[in-house]
């Protein structure tokens, strides 16, 4: 639980009157007793930037500076306007969109991590893709899209491909942002059929894993999970009620999909496949009885680290879950039925309350905040900060790279110049690349740096 507050955590909430709202969690303090103590989930702004509901948001990170970018939101009012998180800027611009294209439905950064360069914007009624340059938010291009309008999209991690679905097609499609043109369309089956013709459920969600290597998406009650590189399907199940979001976890324990569903449930399936049916799913969230669904039921869910999501419900509740119980709880062994019995003596009882403390929870809250009375939260953005080690190995690497440029510099003044081919390093051959000495005086800049660095952090707090 500790390193997802000192990672510097900030989430973005949009509502139907068109408010946006920001949370952040500070670094971690120390108290008296030398215990870590995390601070409560604090509100940092919330103004009302559209007229009308904000339909999407997606936030852009910053490699270079660790540090959230910049905030884009999508309103009912067909505009588009940017934010700065790090100047507490609510809107520092707006974007009008194409005429007759209509409402801007669903966004995301190219790439959605490091230094993006582009941002894909799906709209309602026309069913087009924009892809508007960042730096002066122009339209580069303009994609087909769909038919009907578009329900969801998702940018791949390196920014060359996107995924859309659509809102009545049945289609999910692979675009190459790259080339501008349409690579690979699928579709769904129908979820009725009438006098002949198919009907569709709405492509609510899409999302790549965090390597890109798998991708998920939900439409109706479904949710189906596919490999990149074969085109498998891994996963596709019913869940009893209409998923609105889907986010993908990896960890130790492999890739799971959580679903944000309607009736205020909150399943986690593994997505590898496994023999025992009785491991593949748990019910973290039960589902709420039908008249409180309404209040309680998931609208949106992000997963921000390892086993961590952001989750927001229908009555403005925003909450900071992590669900490793629940993938201990699956992935553990069946207990068999010797280990179900009781003993025979009268300890048994005894044991038992002493056993109910020590029992793993499905999902522990780690903090919930709500905006406000009434507000209904229609779409979430959260970003997390790289952690230490991350950080470590980046500038290590840095210096590494320095001294290595260096060294090759030395080396073609000595010698004639020949032509040689460009090639990329990991850190591991870039280390035996080198003679230790070099090594060791890498490692030494990078302590040198984070020593500036800590205290250039100490006097920002100062003033």
């Amino acid at each position: 639980m500790a390193s997802i507050f000192s990672s510097g955590l900030v989430i973005a909430a949009g509502t139907y009157d068109g408010v946006l709202a920001g949370w952040e969690f500070a670094e971690e303090t120390k108290n008296n007793t030398d215990k870590t103590d995390a601070r409560p989930l604090t509100l940092s702004f919330a103004t009302a930037v559209h007229e009308g509901s904000i339909r999407n948001l997606c936030m852009a990170g910053s490699v270079k500076k660790n540090e959230p970018g910049a905030l884009l939101s999508c309103g009912y009012d067909e505009t588009l306007r940017t934010h700065d998180w790090n100047k507490r800027q609510t809107s520092n611009g707006e974007i009008r969109t194409p005429a007759g294209f209509g409402t801007p439905i669903c966004s995301a950064f190219a790439p959605p991590t490091g230094q993006s360069t582009h941002c894909v914007v799906g709209f309602s009624s026309d069913g087009k893709i924009c892809i508007y340059k960042k730096r002066d938010w122009s339209v580069q291009h303009t994609l087909a899209g769909h038919a009907g309008g578009i329900g969801a999209l998702a940018v791949h991690p390196t920014g060359k491909l996107a995924l859309s679905g659509g809102v009545i097609d049945g289609k999910l499609k692979l675009w190459d942002l790259t080339k501008g043109r349409l690579s690979f369309v699928s579709k769904i089956n129908p979820a009725s059929t009438h006098a002949g013709r198919a009907r569709y459920d709405t492509i609510a969600s899409v999302i790549w894993s965090e390597g890109g290597d798998f991708y998920a998406f939900a439409h109706g009650p479904h949710v189906t999970v596919r490999e990149v590189a074969t085109g498998k399907t891994l996963l596709d199940v019913e869940m009893p009620s209409r998923v609105n979001q889907v986010a993908l976890m990896s960890g130790p324990e492999g890739l799971f999909v959580v679903a944000a569903c309607n009736d205020g449930s909150l399943p986690v399936l593994a997505v590898e496949d496994n023999k025992d049916e009785s491991r593949k799913a748990i019910m973290a969230i039960e589902p709420v009885d039908s008249h409180l669904a309404g209040e309680e039921r998931f609208k949106c869910i992000q997963s921000v680290r390892d086993y961590y999501v952001v989750t927001a419900n229908s009555a403005g509740v925003v909450s900071l879950m992590n669900l490793q119980g629940a993938i201990n709880m699956m992935m553990s062994d069946p207990v068999s039925e010797d280990e179900n019995s009781l003993p025979e003596d009268d300890e048994s009882d005894e044991q038992d309350s002493d056993n109910d403390d020590d029992t793993e929870l499905a999902v522990d809250i780690v903090e919930s905040v709500r905006l406000g009375t009434g507000a209904r939260i229609t779409c979430l953005a959260a970003w997390c900060k790289t952690t230490e080690t991350q950080f470590d190995e980046a500038e290590e690497q840095k210096a590494i790279d320095k001294i290595k440029k260096e060294k090759e510099k030395k080396e073609k003044e000595k010698e004639p110049a020949v032509k040689q081919s460009t090639y990329k390093r990991t850190f591991d051959q870039a280390e035996e690349f080198m003679d230790p000495e070099a090594v060791k005086k890498a490692r030494s800049l990078v302590k040198k740096a984070k020593k500036l660095k800590t205290k250039r952090d100490k006097k920002k707090i100062k003033k």
